[in-house]
């Protein structure tokens, strides 16, 4: 990853070899000798990925502008369950199986982030939002494994400024007009702050009025 251009024997550049290739028909893999410009591909031989690099032949060493990918908003805690009720549920129950599983769900989740404590049961894991994470504990609860979790935390950092700066999430707020004013409370718990609002639709003639829709963009906290 780095600047576009020509690049040469410098820190980051590997060298490897193809050692499969395919292509997709539906939801199938279909193993190919060659693809060309505009086909989506697999490929195998290589152990370290990650998004941003540039595939490319030795012939011809050029880097394309490398992708960033958007940095975790809340972390929580993946704790070994110490409690009088573990092992009733989970088959995968100690601090080794629970590392290894996390560790191993940074080889196809890119915006997930995984970090050790001072405490070897304990690891600190970060994800794009709650819903990220949610995923990740249910799929791992279904796998099998039990586990204890803190409350979320948001990730804020400081700007050029040295301001704190937090994450937030841009929402649409799409509901019949009678239950605008409570739909609002709701996401005002989240710190919501309004930025353009508009009755939609028109009333039939005859109708009641409530039956026009209000819509709102805003934005909340992602806490």
């Amino acid at each position: 990853m780095g600047e576009p251009g020509l690049v040469g024997e410098e820190p980051g550049v590997e060298r490897g070899r193809v050692t499969k290739l395919y292509t997709f028909d539906g939801l199938h893999r279909v193993e190919v000798e060659q693809a060309s410009a505009g086909d989506i591909v697999a490929l195998s031989g290589f152990e370290t990925l990650e998004i941003g690099k540039t595939f490319t032949s030795v012939e011809h060493p050029e880097r394309l502008k490398g992708i960033a990918v958007e940095e975790p908003t809340i972390s929580v805690d993946f704790i070994v369950n110490n409690s009088p009720f573990a092992g009733r549920e989970g088959k995968f129950v100690t601090s080794r199986q629970l590392r290894d599983r996390l560790f191993r769900e940074l080889e196809r989740n890119v915006a997930l982030r995984v970090e050790p404590t001072d405490s070897p049961d304990t690891h600190t894991v970060s994800g794009r939002g709650e819903l990220h994470l949610g995923i990740l504990m249910e799929t791992m609860r279904r796998e099998g494994y039990e586990f204890q979790v803190s409350r979320p935390r948001v990730i804020t950092r400081l700007g050029e400024g040295g301001e704190r700066l937090e994450p937030y999430e841009e929402l649409t707020i799409d509901v019949p007009r009678s239950t605008w004013a409570s739909s609002w409370r709701s996401s005002g718990r989240a710190a919501a702050r309004s930025s353009r609002c508009a009755t939609t639709g028109r009333a039939a003639r005859g109708s009641p009025s409530r039956s026009r829709r209000a819509a709102c963009s805003a934005t909340a906290r992602s806490s």
